[in-house]
C-alpha cells in the first residue's frame, strides 16, 4: 500500500510539472463587512459551482478575501462569521476579469457553512436535507477544549460515554446506535479499526478548524461503519499570509498542555501544521496520561489542478486503574496499579483534483491509516493489536447544469487486523484481511432556489479472507463474500424563503432516508464456528422542520428519527469460549426527537441549546420470542439515555469573552463494571462548565476555565468516576497579531 501511494504521488507530480500552460483565468475579490459596514477579520467565505464546493477562504485582518485562477461561468458565494451570515448569492465570472464583490453580513443564527462529509464534493449546510451539526474553531476555543469528545458532547442525538478520567475508553452513540456504528474521520481520513470500533479519547481539539457531525446512515457515501452517522474533524487550513499560534496552559491534577501551529498560502502553495502535547497525573494511582499529536497539511493549486497532502499522527500512553467508583455487585479488588495502554495512530492522505473541462472534474484520493495498541495487563500479560486501512477512491463530477451535478466513482478498501487473541492452532497471531470494492453514484439537483435534492447509492462487494482453525472451537473458515447496495436520499425545501423583520421568517423542511452496513469485527469472526456471519444492517429515516425567527436572529429545529437495526451479531450457546457461537439473530430499534435552538439577539451574545429524546429497545431474536441472554425484549439499549440536553451561552464585550455550557443526562442502563452483567441503572447528572478569556494587545490572550463547577459526583460509565471540580488556565499567542 505504501508503494502504491508513493507511485501515484510521483505520477501526479510529474503530471503537474509537464502540464500545458494554464488557460486564462479570472479573480473574485472583495471585503466582508458587518451590519455597520466595518470589515470582519476571520470571516469564512465559500465558493461553489453547480452546488459543489470549489474553494474556501478566510478573510484577512482587513476583512479582505480573494479567489484566483477561476474559470468563467456562474458561481455561488457565501460568507459566515460568529453570529453573522450572508446567504449564498450568484456571481457571474467573466474571462480575464478581476471582479469586485463585497459581502455584507447580517445578524444570523443560521450556519451558512460548507459541510464536506454529508455529500460528495461538499455542500452548504442549509442546502443539505440530512441532520448536520457544526462545531466551529471559536466554539472549541470558547470551551478551552482539550479533546474532540468535549465539543461533541451536547450535540443533538449524541451520547458520549467516557470511562472516567482523561484517556479513559470513550464510546460515542448516535441516535441509539452502537458505538461501532460511526465513521470517524479527520480531513476525510477514516480512522475506524477493523469492524468499526474506535476509541474517541485520543483525538485532540488542537489544530481542528471545525467538527462536522452528520446524523443518519451514510453508507451510501462511505460504505462500512457509517451506520448511524459520521464525525469528521476538519483541520486548520492555509488561508493567506503566514500566521503562527501557540498555547500553554496548566491546572488541576498537574495537567499541562502545550501547542503550536501555523499556516500560509503563497503563489498557489499552501501549508499548515499543528503540534500539541497534553499530560496529566490523574486522580488515583496509575492514572497518568500523555497525549501527543501532529497535523500537517500541504497543497499546491495551479489553474485547473490541485495537489494535496494531509498527515495526522497521535501517540498516547494511559494508565488503567480500572473501576473504583460504584460497585453494585461487590466485585472490586482495589486499584489496578500495573495495567497501562499505549496507542500509535497515523493517517496519511494524498489527493489530486483535475478540472478536465468546464463541466467535468476528476477527484482522486489515497488514504492510509495505521492504529496500533499495546496493553500491559496486570493478570493476563501483554496484549497487542495492529490495524491497517488503505483506501483508493476516484470520482468524476459532472456539472450537468448550474443546478444539477452528477458524481460517480469507484473505491478500493482494504482493512486488516493482527491481534494477540486472534490465533491459529499453535496460538500464533495471524493477519486477518478484508477487501471491499465499491461503485457509487450521487446526484445533486436544485430545480429552484428553494428545493435541494440529494440521491445516491453505493454497491459494496465485501470479501473476507480465509482463516485457519484455532485447533479447538473454530474450524478452518473459507473465504466469504457479500454484496450489498446502500441507497440514500435527502431533501431540503424552503417553504418560505423570505426573512422579514417580523417574528416568523423562513421555514425549511428537511428529511432523509438511507440504509447502513457494518461487517463483523475480528473477535466476532475469530471466536465462532459460524462461517456465514453477515454484516449488520440498518434502515433509517428522519424528518423535521427548521423555523427562522426575528429576521434569522433565532432558529429552532424539530427533528424526528427512526432507526431499525437488523442482523446484529448475537452470541448463542453456552457462556464459555468452548461453546461460543455467533449468528445474525439480534435486532433492536431506536426512535426519538431532537429539538435544538440558537439565538443571536445581538452580535455580542449567543445562546444555544438542545433536548434529545431517545426511545431505544431490544427486540426479539429472529425466530424467537426472547431477546437471548442476557437481554430482555423491550429493555433499553445500554448507555443510551432516554432524556438528555445541553445549553451554551457566550457573551463578548470588546476584548472580554464569557462562556458557560452544560450537559444534562438522564438515567441510563449499564452493565456491572467488572463483568458487564447484570445490568444496573446509572443515575443521571448535570455537568456544568464556565470560563472567560481576555485579549491583550499584540496577539496575546489569557483564559481560565472551571470544569464541573457544581462539583457533581457522577459516572458516564458505571464504576468509573468522572472528574470532580477542576480548573485550567493558560495563554494563547498569535503572530502577527490581528
Amino acid at each position: 500500500m505504501n508503494r502504491l501511494i508513493l507511485r501515484n504521488c510521483t505520477f501526479l507530480l510529474l503530471l503537474m510539472a509537464c502540464a500545458a500552460h494554464a488557460v486564462p483565468a479570472s479573480t473574485i475579490e472583495g471585503t466582508v463587512l458587518d451590519p455597520s459596514g466595518k470589515p470582519v477579520p476571520g470571516a469564512r467565505i465559500s465558493l461553489l459551482r453547480s452546488l459543489t464546493v470549489v474553494e474556501e477562504r478566510q478573510a484577512n485582518s482587513e476583512g479582505s478575501y480573494k479567489f484566483e485562477d477561476l474559470q468563467e461561468g456562474q458561481y455561488q458565494i457565501a460568507a459566515n462569521a460568529r453570529g453573522l451570515a450572508c446567504p449564498a448569492m450568484e456571481v457571474d465570472v467573466r474571462k480575464d476579469i478581476v471582479q469586485q464583490q463585497d459581502l455584507k453580513l447580517a445578524l444570523s443564527a443560521i450556519e451558512s457553512q460548507v459541510v464536506v462529509s454529508a455529500s460528495l464534493g461538499g455542500a452548504l449546510a442549509p442546502q443539505i436535507g440530512s441532520s448536520v451539526s457544526l462545531v466551529s474553531k471559536q466554539d472549541i476555543d470558547d470551551r478551552s477544549a482539550q479533546s474532540a469528545l468535549e465539543v461533541i458532547r451536547g450535540v443533538p442525538g449524541i451520547e458520549v460515554s467516557q470511562a472516567g478520567r482523561r484517556g479513559g475508553v470513550t464510546g460515542v452513540y448516535i441516535r441509539g446506535g452502537e458505538s461501532k456504528y460511526n465513521a470517524i474521520m479527520i480531513d476525510g481520513i477514516q480512522l475506524n479499526d477493523f469492524g468499526g470500533s474506535f476509541d474517541m479519547a485520543s483525538l485532540p481539539a488542537d489544530g481542528i478548524e471545525r467538527v462536522e457531525i452528520t446524523r443518519g446512515p451514510q453508507s451510501a457515501l462511505y460504505g462500512s461503519n457509517a451506520v448511524t452517522g459520521v464525525i469528521n474533524m476538519v483541520s486548520r487550513r492555509s488561508q493567506g499570509r503566514p500566521v503562527f499560534t501557540a498555547l500553554a496552559e496548566g491546572g488541576s491534577y498537574a495537567t499541562r498542555r502545550f501547542a503550536t501551529g501555523g499556516s500560509g498560502l503563497t503563489k498557489g502553495f499552501s501549508w499548515s501544521y499543528n503540534l500539541s502535547r497534553l499530560d496529566s497525573d490523574g486522580v488515583v494511582e496509575n492514572d497518568q496520561y500523555r497525549n501527543q499529536s501532529a497535523i500537517v497539511g500541504l497543497g499546491y493549486s495551479q489553474s485547473r489542478r490541485q495537489l494535496s497532502f494531509q498527515f495526522f499522527g497521535n501517540a498516547n500512553d494511559a494508565g488503567a486503574p480500572g473501576p473504583y467508583g460504584s460497585d453494585p455487585a461487590g466485585t472490586f479488588q482495589g486499584i489496578d496499579t500495573e495495567s497501562r495502554g499505549k496507542q500509535n495512530l497515523f493517517g496519511y492522505q494524498v489527493g489530486y483534483t483535475e478540472q478536465i473541462s468546464r463541466r467535468v472534474r476528476q477527484v482522486t484520493t489515497f488514504n492510509l491509516t495505521t492504529n496500533d495498541y499495546n496493553y500491559h495487563q496486570q493478570y493476563w500479560g501483554d496484549y497487542n493489536s495492529e490495524n491497517l486501512r488503505g483506501i483508493a477512491n476516484t470520482r468524476t463530477e459532472i456539472a450537468i447544469s448550474n443546478q444539477d451535478t452528477l458524481a460517480a466513482g469507484f473505491e478500493y478498501n482494504r482493512e486488516q487486523i493482527k491481534n494477540s487473541y486472534i490465533t491459529d492452532g499453535s496460538y500464533t497471531p495471524f493477519l486477518l484481511p478484508r477487501t471491499s470494492l465499491a461503485y457509487f453514484v450521487e446526484n445533486r439537483w436544485s430545480p429552484s432556489n428553494r428545493l435541494y435534492l440529494i440521491a445516491g447509492i453505493r454497491l459494496d462487494h465485501i470479501r473476507t479472507h480465509s482463516m485457519p482453525s484455532d485447533g479447538w472451537t473454530r474450524p478452518e473458515m473459507p473465504e466469504s463474500s457479500v454484496v450489498k447496495a446502500n441507497p440514500r436520499i435527502s431533501v431540503a425545501y424552503l417553504v418560505h424563503d423570505g426573512d422579514s423583520d417580523g417574528v416568523f421568517g423562513g421555514t425549511r423542511i428537511h428529511g432523509s432516508f438511507g440504509t447502513g452496513i457494518r461487517p463483523p469485527n475480528g473477535f466476532e469472526l475469530a471466536f465462532t464456528d459460524n462461517p456465514h456471519l453477515e454484516p449488520e444492517k440498518s434502515i433509517s429515516y428522519d424528518a423535521g422542520f427548521e423555523q427562522r425567527l426575528f429576521a434569522t436572529r433565532a432558529v429552532v429545529d424539530f427533528t424526528y428519527f427512526f432507526n431499525r437495526f437488523d442482523d446484529q451479531i448475537a452470541t448463542v450457546g453456552g457462556s464459555d469460549l468452548s461453546t461460543y457461537q455467533s449468528d445474525n439473530l439480534k435486532n433492536s430499534r431506536a426512535q426519538g426527537l431532537e429539538i435544538s435552538f440558537r439565538v443571536n439577539p445581538v452580535q455580542s451574545l449567543e445562546l444555544a441549546g438542545q433536548y434529545s429524546f431517545v426511545d431505544s429497545s431490544v427486540l426479539a431474536l429472529d425466530g424467537s420470542t426472547s431477546a437471548g441472554w442476557p437481554y430482555e425484549v423491550g429493555q433499553p439499549l445500554v448507555r443510551r439515555p432516554r432524556h438528555s440536553g445541553s445549553y451554551s451561552i457566550t457573551y463578548r464585550y470588546k476584548r472580554l469573552t464569557l462562556n458557560t455550557n452544560a450537559y444534562i443526562r438522564g438515567i441510563t442502563l449499564d452493565g456491572e463494571p467488572a463483568n458487564g452483567y447484570p445490568f444496573y441503572n446509572n443515575k443521571g447528572y448535570t455537568r456544568a462548565d464556565a470560563g472567560l478569556s481576555y485579549r491583550l494587545p499584540k496577539g496575546v490572550e489569557i483564559y481560565g476555565r472551571l470544569n464541573n463547577f457544581l462539583n457533581q459526583k457522577y459516572e458516564e460509565v458505571l464504576g468509573y468516576p468522572a472528574l470532580r471540580l477542576n480548573f485550567m488556565a493558560g495563554m494563547r499567542f498569535t503572530f502577527p497579531a490581528e
